[in-house]
């Protein structure tokens, strides 16, 4: 539950910010967003052990840059946010492709299917750098949102627009691998669908 009330506090930063600037000050905005991320702090400092060290760098940096917000009453520390988060999953994945790790899209993978197959590897690291790029566009885009002046318009670039380059990725590689492999899940309702559109003579 912890974690879908944090998955719940990034998807709608762009929202409280927007809100908070509009009807707040950026001191108390600042102030409320240490308060929601307070919750994950403490998730850290009682699990310490089995949290890996990007994760702990993300929530401090996180928690350091919304904190000078809330001692300067700077905006700018607010808007970069975004930015930093990014940073951090572009650090993760490309640690992981170091030589001797394993990728994080492997480690993702193996978690549904431990005896992956070779050629399922193989995917897995092309697709880790491939998200890897994709991520770097996203940090370009919620950078330069950084800079707009009309919060609105920021709110818009980090929010929604960022989203949906997002998710169009993720929609468009679920579809491929599906294609690609023809691995279709008879509990998956959306396999299933997919299954007479993308699927050749032997899908499993």
């Amino acid at each position: 539950m912890g974690k879908v009330f944090d998955a719940v506090v990034v998807l709608l930063y762009p929202l409280i910010v927007l809100g908070g600037l509009t009807y707040l000050s950026v001191r108390w905005t600042a102030l409320l967003l240490l308060m929601l991320l307070g919750r994950r702090i403490v998730a850290l400092v009682l699990t310490t052990r089995s949290t890996s060290v990007p994760v702990i760098i993300q929530v401090v940096s996180t928690a350091a840059i919304i904190g000078a917000a809330a001692a300067t009453g700077s905006e700018i520390y607010l808007r970069f946010t975004p930015f930093l988060i990014s940073l951090v999953f572009i650090t993760q994945f490309v640690i992981s492709l170091r030589e001797g790790s394993t990728p994080i899209i492997e480690r993702f993978a193996r978690l549904k299917r431990p005896d992956l197959p070779p050629d399922h590897v193989s995917y897995c690291r092309t697709l880790t750098k491939v998200w890897l790029l994709v991520f770097v566009g996203n940090s370009t885009l919620v950078l330069s949102a950084a800079f707009v002046e009309a919060k609105v318009i920021w709110a818009l670039m980090v929010g929604p627009v960022s989203y949906f380059y997002l998710g169009s990725f993720i929609t468009a590689e679920y579809l491929f691998r599906k294609w690609k492999f023809q691995d279709f899940d008879p509990a998956s309702f959306v396999d299933r669908m997919l299954r007479p559109i993308l699927g050749r003579g032997g899908a499993r």
